[in-house]
Parts: structure tokens; sequence; C-alpha cells
């Protein structure tokens, strides 16, 4: 489980069968949004185990959206900062960092768009662009 001062803390899990982005992609947004603000609060909404926390902050670091700070122990959230203001990290950096893609195969959700505001009008346009598309290539096509 994701570790508050050493104690570990089970969170419920976001419901994610109608969301565009995939769990690992939101506890990516989510960790990278507490980052920035210098505390533990978005990704304490999320069960991650430690490796899997552990391996996020690795593809974060190796992406170059985050880096140790110095004399600080790596592996803590708040050990790390944004290598670049959080306004110069897109959605496309993060889904880049984490090899992760977008869920166009469902209809875009009300609860999506209340929970993501304006970057859901966005990607509900590209999900319905998206799903548009694919329902024009036929099995005969590939």
């Amino acid at each position: 489980m994701y570790r508050n001062n050493d104690t570990a803390t089970c969170k419920v899990a976001v419901e994610t069968h109608t969301i565009m982005l995939t769990l690992l992609t939101q506890q990516a947004l989510a960790a990278l949004h507490d980052i920035a603000n210098h505390r533990r609060s978005r990704l304490n909404n999320y069960q991650i185990s430690d490796a899997d926390f552990i391996s996020l902050l690795g593809k974060l670091e190796r992406a170059g959206l985050i880096c140790l700070k110095a004399d600080e122990p790596s592996g803590k959230l708040l050990s790390y900062s944004l290598t670049r203001a959080s306004g110069r990290i897109s959605l496309l950096n993060v889904l880049e960092a984490i090899g992760e893609h977008l869920n166009c195969n469902h209809p875009t959700s009300e609860e999506f768009y209340m929970r993501y505001g304006a970057v859901a009008q966005k990607l509900g346009v590209i999900n319905q662009l998206t799903r548009s598309f694919l329902e024009d290539i036929k099995l005969t096509d590939c």
C-alpha cells in the first residue's frame, strides 16, 4: 500500500470502467499534482502497492518529469520535485512516461466530465472522434 508517515494506508480505489484515463494514468496525475502542491492529497484516494508506487516514481523520473531532491530519500512522494512547471507538463508527457493509453472504447461519461472539468471537454472530443473513426474501420479493412 501507499505509505503515509510509515503507516500503511488503504483507500478506496477510484472506479475506472467509464473513465478514459487508466488507473495508472490517474495515479500518475495524482502523484504529479501532489508533488507540485508539496503535500499528499490526491494520491491518497488510490490503492497502490509499494512496488507499484516505486515503479511509478521511477517511470516519472526516467521520463524527466520529476527529480529527487538533494539529500532526500528515494521512494517517498515528497522527496521529489517537478522538473518544470506543472503547466508545462502535458497529458501526452504523462502517457508516454508511464506507457499508457486512453480508453476510447466507451462513450464519455458524466462522471468523467464532473471529475476532470475542462480537460474532459477536450478528451471527450478525442474520444468521440476516435470512436467514430474506429466505427468506420470494418473487419474487411483489417
